[in-house]
């Protein structure tokens, strides 16, 4: 039973089309959206800890980890079909929505295409809305020659996209500095999603702009938006000016949840503790 113990499952979305999720738990739906090349795997801890008292789901998005991979649909409208599709088929009514980096434009993409009315709740862990910005003073994910160079010089094969990944994820996601085996770990669940997928959702997501929607679910549902430290200067006051209504909490790297996994899924629990 998914209440003992996680379960691997397998959900269609549409023709052809098999997300795999993680799931453990009974209670009302919490559902983990990992980023970019990761998969549900990566929040273990969280699947752990809120199945004591939520139907805990953590999904492998279109073309990640063991969800089917395909030549179309490499896209966050595309991925956001997805995820309604596997929420009206499992039932997950009154679900809080958790997304991590790019898992965030999958959340905002959802709620943009079908509305709130089956949401409780909106999480967003450590990106913006409007990845790419002229205006410096806006939280983005960098320059547009900087993002440039990343999707045409390293995200062009398996070894050059495995190696930009091993430096974001000692430079970015993690604080620590890593042994070789964890090191490993995080980039083979990365190294599951085809590097071809991986530079079709990479720009997808760069040129993405889902702003209004942002500004939407911060005026109209409870939300939170969790920020790393590194980039808290620039990303907090954005936050706070870009999307009234989100409650901000600034702690550790990108991967913090990951990190840091007692001190996070604590905060997360004191917001699930207020929603109605």
């Amino acid at each position: 039973m998914a209440k003992d113990r996680i379960e691997s499952k397998y959900f269609c979305v549409s023709p052809g089309i098999e997300l795999h999720y993680l799931e453990k738990g009974e209670g009302r739906p919490l559902v983990f959206i990992p980023g970019l090349t990761f998969s549900g795997e990566i929040f273990k801890a969280q699947l752990e800890y809120f199945s004591g008292n939520y139907r805990v789901i953590a999904i492998d998005p279109r073309g990640q980890g063991l969800s089917a991979k395909t030549v179309d649909g490499n896209d966050y409208m595309t991925h956001g079909r997805d995820l309604a599709s596997l929420i009206d088929g499992l039932g997950l009514d009154g679900a809080v929505l958790v997304g991590w980096s790019t898992g965030n434009l999958e959340v905002w993409s959802y709620i943009r295409q079908f509305g709130k009315e089956k949401l409780r709740g909106a999480v967003t862990i450590d990106m913006s809305p409007l990845p790419l910005s002229a205006d410096p003073t806006w939280w983005t994910e960098g320059t547009m020659e900087e993002l440039s160079e990343v999707a045409t010089q390293y995200l062009t094969s398996p070894e050059d996209s495995r190696a930009f990944f091993s430096d974001y994820a000692t430079g970015v996601m993690i604080q620590h500095e890593m042994e070789p085996a964890e090191l490993e770990y995080l980039l083979d669940i990365s190294g599951r999603t085809p590097y071809w997928v991986c530079k079709a959702l990479f720009c997808d997501a760069i040129f993405s702009n889902f702003l209004e929607t942002a500004r939407e679910v911060g005026a109209g549902m409870p939300s939170l938006m969790f920020i790393a430290e590194h980039w808290a200067d620039v990303a907090r006051p954005f936050v706070e000016q870009q999307l009234s209504g989100y409650e901000i909490q600034v702690m550790g790297g990108h991967l913090m949840f990951y990190e840091y996994p007692e001190r996070w899924n604590g905060l997360l629990e004191e917001f699930l503790n207020r929603l109605p």
